[in-house]
């Protein structure tokens, strides 16, 4: 799709508002989990970490996640395909609360809207979007240097499955195929990624999650030690 941009690497960025894109795996795949974020008022989308996570699902899977939220200061919001297990957005919900929202990728869908999805414990936002959709707006912003991938094996890696990926062109659009015997598991959340940091609701929503949290977190007086006496 284009080269590594060269430079800072984007692992050291200091990102106030963190994505974590979670495409969950099926049978072969694995699941996975990639972190970034713009850099102040920036407008290149620094991926952080992506990683590969155990072949487990629901609250095993979601235990894993929990530790990679860790390392963000659990200040993350979680963008989580649910195209392969709808039940997982109940699992994600009861662990991550409404810094959730949904996904379900498949052949259609331009993810401007949502539906919204009655989960235990709530509701959740889910978008439907298509793959080409997904791949068509990361290829753009990477042409446009505006997303940098981390140094070391794992920024290779999902390189790596981005440039792989076969294109077909239909009569009205274009479809990313992953070779056979191979993946696009980083890939596509490399592309979750990106849509879900260009989305107007990212702003308008999502964001506003992670800002009543930290205005909790401020109007939470310590104990004084009288109260102990």
């Amino acid at each position: 799709m284009t080269t590594i941009m060269e430079g800072l690497d984007p692992s050291l960025w200091p990102i106030k508002y963190a994505l974590i894109a979670h495409d969950v795996g099926r049978t072969h795949d694995r699941s996975t989990a990639v972190v970034g974020g713009y850099c102040g008022s920036g407008e290149t989308l620094g991926i952080k970490e992506l990683v590969e996570l155990p072949h487990c699902y629901g609250h095993a899977l979601a235990s894993e996640l929990m530790v990679v939220d860790g390392r963000h200061n659990r200040d993350a919001v979680i963008i989580a395909d649910l195209s392969s297990d709808p039940t997982y957005a109940e699992v994600l919900v009861e662990n991550f609360g409404k810094r959730v929202v949904g996904m379900q990728i498949g052949a259609a869908g331009d993810g401007a809207e949502f539906e919204r999805r009655r989960v235990h414990n709530g509701i959740i936002p889910v978008y439907h979007v298509g793959r080409t959709i997904l791949f068509d707006l990361l290829l753009r912003e990477l042409r446009a240097e505006r997303v940098r991938l981390p140094e070391g094996e794992m920024g290779r890696r999902a390189y790596a499955q981005l440039t792989a990926l076969e294109v077909e062109q239909k009569e009205n659009r274009v479809i990313y195929r992953c070779p056979p015997g191979q993946h696009d598991d980083l890939g596509i959340s490399c592309a979750m990624l990106a849509w879900a940091a260009l989305h107007p609701h990212f702003k308008r929503f999502w964001m506003r999650t992670i800002d009543d949290r930290h205005r909790r977190r401020a109007h939470q007086k310590p104990i004084s030690s009288k109260a102990w006496s």
